[in-house]
């Protein structure tokens, strides 16, 4: 039972907290269905709260990503499906875009950098399978593709694009503007 209201609080802070990045913890306990005390017990405070939100969010994300590139064959082909599934799976780590609160907390940060190290692992195999162009630095890509995906997940949250739609165009930018086919079709740009 704890465990099903914690969830239930989550889930309403994910949710309440994409609509206005400042609700309150009695806005949150409201949704949830609970009193703010229960709230107060799971987590301590509001930041306790956010922080479980994001160590959720970013284990999902782990999740997510982990489950895409066991199903690609090549890297290039991990890449386009784990960019896929993290723009799928914006809604859960969406709000952290506004949360200033968690912005000195070690674990996720830590967390954050390490998701990037193994976005820069992908882009260099994508790289040697001839995918990602030479002469575009492995940070500048990481960036860009990080960028894309936040990008996307905000469209998606904003109600301007649904879900396919910013997962096909993170990937057609990606494409577009990264690889190395485009460089030999278009040459250097100008």
């Amino acid at each position: 039972m704890a465990l099903a209201t914690r969830e239930r609080i989550l889930k309403a802070a994910g949710t309440a907290l994409l609509r206005n990045p400042n609700t309150t913890v009695d806005r949150i306990a409201t949704e949830a269905r609970v009193g703010r005390a229960t709230v107060f017990r799971h987590f301590g405070s509001r930041a306790g709260l956010l922080r479980a939100l994001a160590v959720r969010a970013i284990a999902e994300t782990d999740s997510v990503t982990r489950q895409a590139a066991a199903h690609a064959c090549t890297a290039t082909d991990a890449l386009r499906l784990v960019t896929r599934a993290v723009v799928g799976a914006g809604e859960s780590f969406r709000f952290l875009d506004s949360a200033a609160e968690l912005q000195d907390e070690l674990e996720i940060a830590e967390a954050y950098r390490r998701q990037l190290s193994e976005l820069a692992d992908l882009v260099r195999a994508a790289r040697r399978e001839g995918f990602i162009r030479p002469d575009v630095p492995t940070a500048w890509v990481v960036a860009s593709i990080d960028g894309l995906i936040w990008a996307g997940c905000r469209a998606v949250g904003d109600g301007e694009l649904g879900v396919v739609q910013a997962q096909d165009l993170v990937w057609e930018t990606i494409a577009n503007g990264l690889s190395a086919e485009r460089k030999r079709r278009y040459g250097p740009a100008e």
